[in-house]
């Protein structure tokens, strides 16, 4: 699911772009720019958290300007007052490193969807122009995804993994595009928090990245 919230799961030819608005300390706000949806149609903004199982409505009556911003118009049918018609959404919130951004607009009727993703605070190594980067699709980081890019198309990789008292070594092949990709439970048993180091190693680069995992209460 994580892996096909974007183009994959979006109507044909419609794109979503999250872009940051402002940041302050641990809150960061985002504003949404649609293209190739429909101006004159009112959406739902959906939202789609690692502490939920799915996705959820978080809020209706959103139109899109000239541009395509996400807006409250502030009149009869849409979200926001008369008195800030035309208002940006600003959506605050405060991702921890790792944890992706998960947002979509979905049409009133449900025949238009648009959905994108970011990594607002990543956890990401390169190495001569490879890159590794770990995504935690858990509160906890019981899952975490590696996403490897910048490879040679169609070749072996080496994944080196470690964390705490388990290290694991294996075969890995990148695709077409040179992207490689792999899911990872890095708890140890008996064992709260701790850190999963993994290290992509190919014939001309070797990008290693730290993520760590464990609840804090």
């Amino acid at each position: 699911m994580h892996n096909a919230w974007g183009a994959k799961a979006s109507t044909p030819n419609a794109l979503l772009t999250i872009k940051e608005s402002e940041r302050s300390g641990p809150v960061i706000k985002f504003r949404l720019y649609a293209t190739g949806v429909p101006k004159d149609t009112a959406y739902g903004i959906v939202a789609w958290p690692v502490t939920q199982k799915g996705p959820g409505e978080v809020l209706t009556g959103v139109t899109l300007d000239a541009s395509g911003l996400a807006i409250c118009a502030g009149v009869p049918g849409t979200c926001g007052t008369s008195d800030k018609p035309n208002d940006p959404i600003d959506l605050g919130l405060q991702p921890a490193p790792g944890e992706p951004v998960r947002l979509g607009l979905v049409s009133a009727d449900g025949a238009v969807k648009v959905f994108a993703k970011l990594v607002p605070v990543p956890l990401r190594g390169e190495n001569r122009g490879c890159t590794v980067e770990g995504v935690v699709l858990t509160p906890g980081a019981e899952v975490i995804l590696i996403e490897g890019s910048g490879f040679p198309a169609d070749s072996d990789l080496k994944v080196d993994s470690n964390s705490g008292s388990e290290s694991h070594s294996e075969k890995g092949k990148t695709d077409i595009d040179g992207r490689y990709s792999v899911t990872m439970l890095p708890y140890n048993q008996g064992v709260r928090r701790g850190t999963l180091e993994v290290t992509l190693k190919s014939a001309g680069c070797s990008p290693s990245t730290r993520v760590p995992w464990g609840r804090r209460n």
